[in-house]
C-alpha cells in the first residue's frame, strides 16, 4: 500500500490529489477572452490600485521582435508581494476586498498578459528599496512542465524598462514574444508597421472611454500613449450646458448601495461639428445609447440596454445615456467576468433599471424627435420607398423602385444605359431572401435597421443626392425638402431632414 508524505499508509479514502499540469493549464489561460485594449486596462487597473499618478503605455515596433511596456509611479511592491501577485489564482473571489480593489479573481495581471504575449516581465521598486524583477515564459513553462517563475529578465525587456532604475517608485510590465500581435511581421514591412500603430490607437481609444473619470476632476491621473497624453471620453457631456442631468437614484441591494444617474444629451443642433463628432464615440451615436456600468468609477460596460425585454438600440433614443455606479461587493451579483468587459444586473434590479431607463428613454425621444418634427410626414401619407413587393403567379419578389427618382435621375444620366438596367435586374433577382428570413428569426436582435451603423455625414450626403434629384425634376426647393420626407427611411431621422432645410447652400 503506498505511504503517504506524512508516513503513513495511503487508505482507501484518501483523496487523490490531482494538480493541474502547467504546459496545458498556461496555454487554456490564454483563452480569456481579451483582446488588445481590455488586457493592457486589466493592467492599468493594477497601477491604479497602487496609487499611480502617471500610467504610461509605450509601443515599441521592432517587427515580430516588436514589444509593449506600460509603466506607473505607483508605490511599487516587495518581493513577497511581486510574487504572489504573479501567482496564477493568488486569491479566492469570494474573500473580502479593499473597497477600491479592481481585481476579483486573482488572475487578471497573469491571463491579461498571457493572451497577448508568451513572456511577460515585471520590474518594481518601493520608495528606498531596489529594482525587484519576475518574469513568466509560457516557453519556459511549456519545456519544463513546471509554474518556475524567473527570476532575470531579457536584455531587450531590461532596456525598455530601463528608467525604473532611477525612478523613485513604481512598475513596469514588458510584453514580449507578441506571438498573436506581430508573429511573422517584418520592419521591412511599412503595412505591418502601421497595423501595429493603429493598434496602439485603439488602446489610447479604449482608455480614453475606461478611464475617463479618473483623467478628470480633483487630482487627476494622466495616461499617455509613446508619450503623447490620453485625453478623456465624457459620455455624458457632463459640462456642456444644454446637457440634462435628470435626478440620481440609489438603489440598495443586499445592503449596499448602487447609483443610478440620467443623462440626456443634447440635441445635434445645440452642439458644434466637432464636440458632436467626439461624442459619438469609436462606435457611434447609436451603439452608444444605454445604461454605463462602473465599478469604483471604473467603466465596465459602455452603453447597452441591458437585455431589457423589448428595448433596442433605435435612432430615438440615441441621445439617453445612464451612469450606474457599483461597488466592488457586488461583482458576483453582476456577473462581472475576468475580462471587466461584462456585467449583467441581478434580476431584482431589473425592474428598478426599467423604471428609471423608460423615464429616460421618454425624454430622450422627445427631445430627439422635437427638432425637424414638422418635416416628417404624418401617419397615413404616403411614403416611398426604394424597394417595391410584387406578386406574380402567387408567387411574391422584391424589386427596385423605378421612379425613385434617385434612380430615373441615374438612369437617365448613365451612358450605358443596358449595363445599369442589367445591374439593377441582378441586384433584384439575387436578394437573398432566405438568409435574411432565417438570420432574423434566429438572431433578430442582431438586425440593423436603415442606416443604423452610418455616421450622419454619409445619411445627410445620401440625403442630399435625392434632393438634388428631386430639384432636377423641377421642384421648388420648399416641395423637394417636404417630398424627402416622405422618402424611406429619411422619417427617422428627423434631425437631419432639420439640417438639411436648414443648410441654404444645399443646391
Amino acid at each position: 500500500m503506498p505511504i503517504t508524505k506524512r508516513g503513513r499508509q495511503k487508505q482507501e479514502s484518501d483523496p487523490d490529489i490531482v494538480a493541474p499540469r502547467a504546459a496545458a493549464m498556461v496555454e487554456s489561460l490564454r483563452a480569456f477572452g481579451y483582446d488588445l485594449a481590455t488586457a493592457l486596462a486589466d493592467l492599468a487597473d493594477n497601477s491604479l490600485f497602487h496609487k499611480a499618478r502617471h500610467i504610461d503605455v509605450h509601443f515599441h515596433w521592432a517587427g515580430q521582435n516588436s514589444a509593449i511596456l506600460i509603466a506607473d509611479d505607483g508605490v511599487g511592491m516587495d518581493e513577497a508581494t511581486l510574487v504572489n501577485a504573479l501567482r496564477v489564482g493568488s486569491r479566492n473571489p469570494r474573500e473580502p476586498r479593499d473597497p477600491g480593489d479592481f481585481g476579483r479573481f486573482g488572475l487578471g495581471l497573469k491571463t491579461a498578459s498571457f493572451s497577448q504575449c508568451r513572456c511577460m516581465t515585471v520590474f518594481t521598486r518601493k520608495k528606498g528599496g531596489a529594482v525587484i524583477t519576475r518574469k513568466w515564459d509560457l516557453d519556459h513553462v511549456a519545456e519544463t512542465d513546471k509554474w518556475q517563475l524567473l527570476r532575470t529578465a531579457s536584455p531587450s525587456a531590461s532596456k525598455l524598462a530601463s528608467g525604473i532604475s532611477t525612478a523613485p517608485q513604481g512598475t513596469v510590465v514588458v510584453w514580449e514574444k507578441l506571438d498573436r500581435l506581430t508573429a511573422g511581421d517584418s520592419t521591412e514591412n511599412d503595412a505591418d508597421e502601421d497595423a501595429f500603430l493603429r493598434r496602439a490607437e485603439q488602446v489610447a481609444q479604449h482608455f480614453a472611454t475606461v478611464f475617463h473619470r479618473f483623467m478628470c476632476g480633483r487630482n487627476p491621473v494622466a495616461f499617455s500613449l509613446n508619450g503623447t497624453p490620453i485625453k478623456p471620453w465624457d459620455p455624458f457631456l457632463a459640462d456642456e450646458p444644454a446637457t440634462q442631468q435628470m435626478p440620481c437614484e440609489r438603489l440598495r441591494f443586499q445592503g449596499h448601495s448602487i447609483e443610478v444617474e440620467p443623462f440626456i444629451l443634447p440635441h445635434l443642433s445645440k452642439l458644434d461639428v466637432e464636440t458632436h463628432r467626439l461624442t459619438a464615440g469609436v462606435r457611434g451615436w447609436n451603439a452608444h445609447q444605454g445604461f454605463y456600468i462602473y465599478r469604483n468609477r471604473r467603466l465596465l460596460v459602455p452603453g447597452d440596454w441591458l437585455g431589457i425585454k423589448g428595448w433596442r438600440q433605435e435612432e430615438h433614443y440615441k441621445l439617453a445615456r445612464i451612469r450606474v455606479d457599483l461597488p466592488n461587493a457586488l461583482d458576483h451579483e453582476w456577473e462581472i467576468d475576468v475580462t471587466k468587459s461584462r456585467a449583467r444586473p441581478p434580476e431584482k434590479l431589473r425592474r428598478e433599471l426599467a423604471r428609471i431607463g423608460e423615464r429616460t428613454r421618454s425624454e430622450a425621444k422627445r427631445i430627439y424627435s422635437h427638432r425637424g418634427a414638422k418635416l416628417v410626414p404624418a401617419v397615413g401619407q404616403e411614403r416611398v420607398f426604394i424597394w417595391e413587393q410584387a406578386a406574380k403567379h402567387n408567387q411574391v419578389f422584391y424589386r427596385i423602385n423605378r421612379d425613385h427618382p434617385l434612380v430615373k435621375q441615374v438612369h437617365s444620366a448613365c451612358g450605358e444605359v443596358q449595363k445599369l438596367n442589367a445591374l439593377l435586374r441582378l441586384i433584384e433577382e439575387t436578394i437573398p431572401v432566405p438568409l435574411i428570413t432565417i438570420t432574423d428569426r434566429e438572431r433578430p436582435d442582431q438586425t440593423i435597421g436603415p442606416f443604423e451603423t452610418a455616421k450622419e455625414s454619409e445619411i445627410l450626403e445620401v440625403m442630399r443626392q435625392v434632393f438634388l434629384s428631386l430639384r432636377s425634376s423641377g421642384m421648388t426647393r420648399k416641395d423637394a425638402l417636404l417630398r424627402l420626407a416622405h422618402f424611406e427611411p429619411f422619417p427617422r431621422f428627423p434631425e437631419l431632414l432639420q439640417i438639411m432645410e436648414e443648410d441654404k447652400s444645399c443646391e
